[in-house]
């Protein structure tokens, strides 16, 4: 059964009849209860074994088909009003149970059949940390599936992996970059869980970065967490990909480390910065450079330092001053001169989008529509704002997984 299409049909059933503003939580709750007591009626007055055998009867057969029927249309109604997804829900649920519940009988299998055959994706940060299909199993003894995400400089990257067969895949990165690797990381494990939503994921690396990441699919209620590595694997390629980029960053740091020193700041005629590194990196080759160059250097200066030096000192502190005083002055007038009334900037956002043809179909899309429906405005308290009366209003739904969905045509 495909919840969602279901889920589409009671939507656009309730719209044809007008039954819309009747449909929210609660009232959809009180619904399910009476069909679920009318459920409850058909067996109200039979014996166990009586209940047992009352399929067996065509007409109370198809009483109690239809009453369950109609528990479970409620069921996925309110689930599509709670942005609830029933399949992911269930998965979690059996697995909570099987550890709640454990079995009592010895010999028998923990847990349910679905909660045993949930998989857990190790994804391998192969540019950090480099470990064998044998590391891996010790440091995730419930593998199922390794990924190794590696940069295109990096070669043999499954070569120690044999043990997995084809559980492993190599995931080489578009082009290499500062967290390049991190980004498409991140994305195969969206991509993976939107496939397979009761699965445990583990990143193997000792990047800090992606902490966020984990802690936000944690609080959406995924299994996934990040293990360590100590060091490379014996026989594995050192991780050479990111050399090129690290002697670019070394360049490039240089001369900015090279200003501040107490070398360049040493001279007490007033010479620039730069003139002085000059003439700090020549006295270190050769010493005849500094006689010959000094003179020169204290010149220039007294012709300069009167013209670009004194007012650049005359204008910081105004600078520094001025900042603090008109920022609160600005802060205190923005509430005055753009007063929003709510309802009617939410009735502005529900008519454009009626009239959008190519509607947002994930949150974040809507979030940046209603801020540009709005106006100038529209700041984030006001576009969330907009956003709750809408869903509220049953305009607009959306799941645990940020897709949008609308209760109008």
């Amino acid at each position: 059964m495909d919840l969602k299409a279901l889920q589409l049909t009671l939507r656009q059933f309730a719209s044809e009849r007008d039954w819309k503003p009747f449909h929210n939580p609660k009232n959809l709750a009180m619904a399910l209860v009476v069909e679920a007591a009318e459920l409850a009626e058909i067996f109200q007055w039979m014996t166990p074994a009586q209940s047992e055998a009352a399929h067996n009867d065509v007409v109370q057969r198809e009483r109690i088909a239809d009453e369950l029927a109609d528990v479970l249309l409620y069921l996925v109604q309110i689930a599509d009003h709670t942005a609830v997804d029933l399949k992911r829900a269930v998965g979690r649920k059996l697995v909570k149970n099987a550890k709640k519940h454990p079995p009592t009988r010895p010999g028998l299998p923990a847990g349910t059949a679905m909660g045993a055959d949930i998989e857990t994706h190790v994804l391998v940060d192969w540019e950090n940390v480099q470990p064998r299909d044998a590391d891996i199993r010790a440091l995730v003894p419930d593998v199922t599936d390794v990924w190794l995400f590696h940069g295109p400089a990096q070669r043999r990257v499954g070569e120690h992996q044999a043990s997995f067969g084809d559980r492993v895949t190599e995931v080489q990165i578009a082009r290499a970059g500062k967290n390049a690797l991190d980004f498409h990381l991140s994305f195969y494990m969206g991509y993976i869980a939107s496939r397979h939503p009761d699965a445990r994921f583990v990143v193997v690396s000792n990047d800090k970065g992606y902490a966020p990441m984990l802690e936000h699919a944690t609080h959406l209620g995924f299994s996934a967490r990040q293990v360590g590595f100590g060091g490379a694997a014996a026989g594995a390629a050192p991780p050479r990909a990111r050399t090129p980029a690290a002697k670019k960053a070394v360049l490039r740091k240089a001369p900015v480390a090279a200003k501040p020193t107490a070398r360049a700041m040493a001279p007490e005629e007033g010479a620039t910065t730069g003139a002085v590194v000059g003439e700090t990196r020549k006295s270190r080759n050769r010493k005849p450079a500094v006689k010959v160059a000094a003179p020169v250097v204290v010149k220039v200066a007294a012709k300069v330092a009167p013209k670009a030096v004194a007012p650049i000192v005359a204008k910081a502190p105004v600078s520094r001053k001025a900042t603090p005083a008109k920022a609160p002055a600005a802060q205190q007038a923005t509430p005055a001169k753009t007063p929003v009334d709510l309802k009617a900037a939410t009735a502005r956002v529900l008519s454009g989008l009626k009239k959008t043809a190519d509607k947002p179909t994930r949150q974040v899309r809507l979030l940046a529509v209603i801020k540009s429906l709005v106006g100038p405005t529209a700041d984030e308290p006001l576009v969330h704002a907009v956003l709750s009366r809408l869903l509220a209003g049953g305009e607009v739904a959306i799941d645990a997984k940020g897709v949008v969905r609308y209760g109008f045509r």
